[in-house]
């Protein structure tokens, strides 16, 4: 062998490869195993994941396009889209919920709730920020809704709101409208009956059921989104605020040149997971609204929607279309949300 014009440690490599002991082919396969063996700890969350995720999922997509497919016995009279043609179109009395209705509730609570609570928990965490004394109490304070039961929180949460009795009887008008000063006339914000709505042809918007969910959304969102964005505020540079006071910059100024900007990584976490869990939301509804979500799904959401028709055997098609329209819009805005969020975050 020759080492002529070769480097020092090439030459040491050969000596090692050409002197030593030569693996058997049975060490080599057991080495093999070793340098594997990270699967073995993550096979336990593969396997639960391929069970209760992918599986479901890949199921949902082939019951999608089986017409007329049945859950009872799993039998269907072919291929094709009619379940989509139902789904959009409408409810066609196949149990109850209207599609385009569920979307439409569902897509206005995330894009108000999302963004509102997004900003105050921002405006809060830099209050909370400033206030040294009492930080760990406030902290406290504002998680406790996080670690409460969605449906029992809700439900809850509606009692504020709901006129009991009658004016002939004892009447209990709820303290949100003994604080708008409507104890003579009050609304009664969670019946969908009788509280005010428009009507807009195929779409009913009782916004007053609107603003109790929205304003429950926003207030449940809160504790994350104070944690998430309070954290991040404890690594920020105090430097950058040293040479904002220098400059006379005022504290808007600082909040939306130094602190939306150094914290807009975690803000872009919470308005992809945040939008990601409005068009999931279910529990908080049936927690106000009831199990029908109003008396015909008038304040139903998409997996509302789901859930209504996955237990109908016979319709079970039109649940597995509309989860998947769901996965797609989800995916969808996500993919759209990313592309936006990315051009203003700032990584640090």
């Amino acid at each position: 062998m020759s080492f002529k014009n070769k480097n020092p440690r090439d030459v040491e490599a050969d000596l090692v490869l050409s002197d030593g002991p030569q693996l058997t082919r049975g060490e080599k396969f057991r080495r093999g195993l070793r340098a594997q063996s990270g699967w073995l700890f993550v096979a336990p969350a593969l396997i639960l994941m391929a069970v209760f995720t992918f599986y479901p999922i890949i199921m949902a997509f082939i019951h999608a396009f089986q017409e007329d497919y049945n859950g009872a016995n799993g039998t269907y009279s072919g291929w094709g889209f009619s379940n989509f043609v139902h789904v959009v179109k409408g409810d066609l009395n196949r149990g109850g919920a209207d599609f385009l209705q569920c979307l439409v509730n569902t897509l206005i609570f995330t894009f108000i709730s999302v963004p509102v609570s997004t900003l105050l928990a921002l405006l809060i965490s830099v209050a909370l920020n400033s206030i040294k004394a009492v930080q760990k109490a406030y902290q406290t304070i504002l998680f406790l809704p996080y670690l409460t039961n969605a449906l029992a929180m809700g439900a809850v949460f509606a009692t504020f709101f709901t006129v009991v009795g009658t004016k002939s009887h004892t009447e209990t008008v709820g303290i949100v409208n003994l604080v708008l000063g409507l104890k003579d006339n009050p609304i009664n914000w969670t019946d969908v009956l009788s509280s005010p709505k428009w009507e807009l042809g195929r779409i009913t918007i009782p916004w007053a059921n609107y603003i109790v969910l929205m304003v429950y959304e926003v207030w449940s969102g809160l504790p994350f989104k104070i944690l998430i964005l309070f954290s991040a505020l404890q690594s920020i540079n105090k430097q950058y605020y040293d040479a904002a006071k220098v400059d006379g910059a005022s504290r808007w100024t600082t909040l939306w040149h130094i602190t939306a900007p150094m914290v807009s990584p975690q803000i872009s976490y919470l308005l992809v997971t945040g939008i990601m869990g409005g068009m999931k939301q279910y529990s908080a509804v049936v927690g106000i609204f009831g199990e029908k979500m109003g008396l015909r799904y008038e304040m139903g959401t998409m997996v509302g929607y789901i859930y209504n028709y996955i237990g109908e055997d016979k319709y079970a098609g039109l649940a597995f279309a509309g989860s998947l329209i769901l996965f797609v819009i989800i995916m969808i805005i996500t993919w759209i949300n990313n592309k936006v969020t990315k051009k203003r975050t700032t990584y640090r």
